[in-house]
């Protein structure tokens, strides 16, 4: 992996940080339907369950997998300047 100018760094950083805030929308959304959702038949409700419940664990591991490559290469976009 290349190591990044310090301007190209900070923008792809922004980016990842951005996609985690969006990922943590929708989990606090799906999360907020689950609770709160009104139906008028109980199939109605478990099929929209279902569908909330695989946005919530889908984005927390969308946001688990993008912290991770954040942590991850953050010694190649910022090394220790000597």
């Amino acid at each position: 992996m290349k190591i990044l100018s310090e301007n190209s760094a900070l923008r792809r950083r922004r980016f990842l940080r951005l996609n985690i805030l969006g990922a943590l929308v929708i989990l606090i959304v799906s999360a907020f339907m689950i609770i709160t959702g009104e139906y008028s038949s109980l199939q109605e409700r478990q099929s929209a369950d279902a569908i909330y419940n695989i946005l919530a664990i889908g984005s927390i591991i969308y946001m688990a997998v993008i912290w991770i490559s954040c942590v991850m290469t953050k010694p190649f976009w910022f090394p220790n300047k000597d």
